[in-house]
């Protein structure tokens, strides 16, 4: 007999998906109590995903891509704006070609290199940040990982066009508040082609700015390795849209997990003085790590990794179909009682136990998908948290950490965490 398929909240697809994107992490606790590791939910543009939280599946799943499960895939559902293309949306071969062109402008000893101008950027923003009045932290981090990317990871030097296509950004990626439902897109009725329209109404500037950047790019001679330079290089053979199609998805996977990284971050610091000095004296050190650590379990950037089953797996006593969706639920993993003592209570020390948690803790994914820009967030976090913190004190406005919300594929503060600065 073929092992029964997870069951799962029996609400329905529209409350589901509200409740999904208003309390992801109490939502998945209360399915988890009720039906175990495996189970399944129904939103409105990815029915039925099946959730796993069995920490012995965590490794095969995210090892499953590319030859049992596709990410690109998966991901395009939650992102229909997401090119097949790209590094975030492509899969197989279309993924590796795209990590492959990419990855050495993300490599450790040149992101390294970038660090002092890094820090530079990050004092200037902080410095132009209000005082005395609350503002939404998240917004500016967002604003100034936009700069520090087009700037020194695409490599756009024209001051002109740099300031164009950051502005561009922002713009194209602003929403008011955070809405408690899935982006629609093609496929997804009339909702989904109203959505796609606006979409693209707000991509057409980014499109323009950056396509400008690329053929700048091409008539440019340096030995700089920066992300345009790689793939605008003689053998690439890529035209400009198809550069341009593969950035998009990239720009905005590289602007909001690290600015929500570091968001979280300050908050945990501007609450914990102490804890702030702690990291300030050495923020490459031991210590800043186990905060890092620490801080990504309790508010992973990410909801989690998502995988499409090309074939049926088997996952405990459950199969899950060819062609199921699922969701490996990072904010689940990381406060299982069964991985960590008091899972929801902040203690940096536990990583600097002997022996450290020995439980599934992937906040920059995992297996052929791991983040790209993994080096690129540990970077910004070790310069842009010193730069602030030095720059300016922050004081978050509500007394207790913001809830966590469901913003696409990724985990952000309720209100985009409001505080107030003052001069350090």
């Amino acid at each position: 007999m073929p092992a029964a398929a997870p069951p799962g909240p029996e609400a329905g697809v529209l409350a589901q998906t509200v409740a999904f994107h208003r309390d992801p992490l109490g939502f998945l606790r209360r399915a988890q109590g009720e039906f175990g590791d495996i189970f399944q939910i129904r939103l409105l543009t990815a029915r039925p995903t099946f959730v796993v939280a069995d920490p012995g599946a965590v490794e095969p799943l995210l090892g499953a891509d590319p030859e049992r499960a596709h990410a690109g895939e998966a991901r395009r559902a939650v992102l229909p704006f997401a090119s097949a293309r790209s590094v975030f949306g492509g899969d197989a071969g279309a993924h590796r070609s795209a990590r492959a062109r990419i990855a050495p402008a993300f490599a450790p000893e040149v992101i390294d290199s970038r660090r002092e101008a890094i820090a530079a950027i990050a004092a200037r923003h902080a410095e132009e940040w209000p005082l005395g009045r609350p503002f939404r932290l998240l917004s500016r981090i967002r604003t100034l990982c936009d700069e520090v990317f087009v700037r020194l990871v695409l490599g756009v030097r024209h001051e002109e066009l740099a300031s164009d296509l950051i502005a561009a950004i922002g713009r194209m990626l602003r929403t008011p508040g955070n809405p408690p439902v899935t982006l629609p897109g093609k496929g997804d009725g009339l909702v989904g082609e109203l959505g796609q329209a606006l979409f693209e109404q707000r991509q057409a500037p980014v499109v323009a700015a950056l396509s400008r950047a690329v053929e700048k790019r091409r008539d440019e001679a340096t030995a700089e390795v920066d992300v345009l330079g790689c793939m605008a290089a003689d053998g690439a053979e890529l035209t400009t849209e198809q550069i341009v199609d593969e950035l998009m998805s990239l720009l905005m996977a590289a602007q909001e997990p690290p600015s929500i990284a570091l968001t979280w971050l300050l908050d945990r610091l501007g609450r914990e003085p102490e804890l702030a000095e702690e990291f300030l004296a050495d923020p490459r050190g031991p210590r800043a790590d186990a905060i890092v650590r620490e801080t990504l379990r309790l508010q992973p950037p990410a909801s989690g990794s998502l995988r499409r089953l090309l074939q049926p797996m088997k996952v405990g006593d459950r199969e899950l179909p060819a062609g199921a969706g699922v969701l490996v639920p990072t904010s689940l993993l990381h406060r299982d009682r069964r991985g960590f003592t008091d899972p929801d209570r902040f203690e940096p020390e536990r990583w600097l136990a002997d022996p450290a948690p020995n439980w599934p803790f992937f906040p920059f994914g995992g297996g052929a998908r791991r983040c790209v820009g993994e080096p690129l967030a540990h970077a910004e976090i070790e310069t842009v948290i010193p730069a602030v913190l030095r720059t300016l004190g922050l004081s978050p406005q509500s007394a207790e950490p913001e809830r966590m919300v469901q913003r696409a594929t990724v985990l952000v503060p309720q209100r985009s965490l409001l505080v107030r600065a003052s001069r350090a």
